[in-house]
């Protein structure tokens, strides 16, 4: 008997498991919605063999390279950073992944040791070689605004986007140390499994500044200054190559990062609330200090 499905995009996801070739010698048992990000909606789904989790991709989304984040997860997956990618099905939009059965959204409350951890498991990530695109700050806010629908982009800014762009032409200048980077860390692509994180969603991984992840991480996971030092003096402790300019880079890198945010945000239908809140942040990070 076919599970009583709550909704048409249910059902339609549920009919395309049917199909799915990885699916074709276990079919799948029960299917539940799980949290929905700006991008892609997930879904769990049960088989006679396991539990697996299902991202399927929102189909506005431009620019992606899915092979590219297959490879990055498996990247990830093989050092123990992320759940296995287990299927990709680009014509579908839909990537199957191992389920981390019994796990739970990273909080705000952020304690000492899971800090500790969360900064191993990104040096982890940091430490691997995979061959991506390098992020270029400039090229890519250009990129960003170019983007935008018209209207937005008739009422956006030009001051602040005029100081992101020399941010930009300021960080390039800088000592780099370019790594393998997430470059969309915050507390939903964090999971926690009976005291083990993971980090989930590879889609804008690719090699640039380490400064942007551990920047999306201070600014996402709300840390107060003592935090933000204990995770820059934990992470130096493994890449103390890291350390050149490191402050500089962060202070810049925060800027941009909620600059980019701001603009992508702008570039997504009905994503205006979350483009504002990343404005309001990136107006704070420009007040002088």
């Amino acid at each position: 008997m076919a599970q009583q499905l709550s909704s048409s995009t249910e059902q339609q996801i549920w009919h395309l498991c049917q199909r799915l070739e990885f699916f074709a010698n276990h079919l799948p048992l029960a299917l539940q919605k799980l949290a929905t990000s700006s991008t892609n909606d997930n879904y769990y789904i049960h088989t006679q063999r396991g539990h697996y989790l299902l991202r399927h991709y929102a189909p506005f989304v431009e620019g992606v390279c899915r092979q590219q984040e297959l490879r990055c997860q498996h990247a990830a997956a093989a050092v123990g950073v992320a759940p296995a990618p287990l299927c990709l099905n680009n014509h579908q939009r839909m990537l199957v992944s191992e389920f981390l059965t019994r796990s739970r959204h990273f909080d705000w409350q952020l304690h000492h040791g899971e800090l500790m951890q969360l900064v191993e498991k990104l040096v982890r990530l940091h430490r691997l070689t995979v061959q991506t695109p390098e992020l270029q700050p400039l090229l890519y806010l250009q990129q960003l605004y170019d983007d935008l629908p018209e209207h937005n982009r008739g009422q956006l800014p030009q001051d602040i986007f005029a100081v992101l762009q020399q941010a930009a032409g300021e960080f390039m200048q800088l000592p780099t140390d370019i790594v393998l980077c997430h470059m969309d860390l915050h507390s939903g692509n964090i999971l926690l499994q009976q005291q083990r994180i993971w980090l989930i969603d590879f889609e804008y991984c690719q090699r640039a500044d380490s400064s942007f992840d551990l920047a999306a991480l201070a600014l996402n996971l709300q840390m107060n200054a003592g935090e933000e030092q204990a995770m820059l003096d934990f992470y130096l402790q493994y890449r103390p190559q890291a350390a050149t300019g490191l402050h500089k880079r962060l202070k810049l890198a925060k800027q941009l990062y909620s600059g980019f945010c701001w603009l992508w945000y702008l570039t997504l239908p009905d994503h205006s609330d979350k483009a504002e809140q990343a404005l309001k942040k990136l107006r704070q990070l420009l007040l002088p200090q």
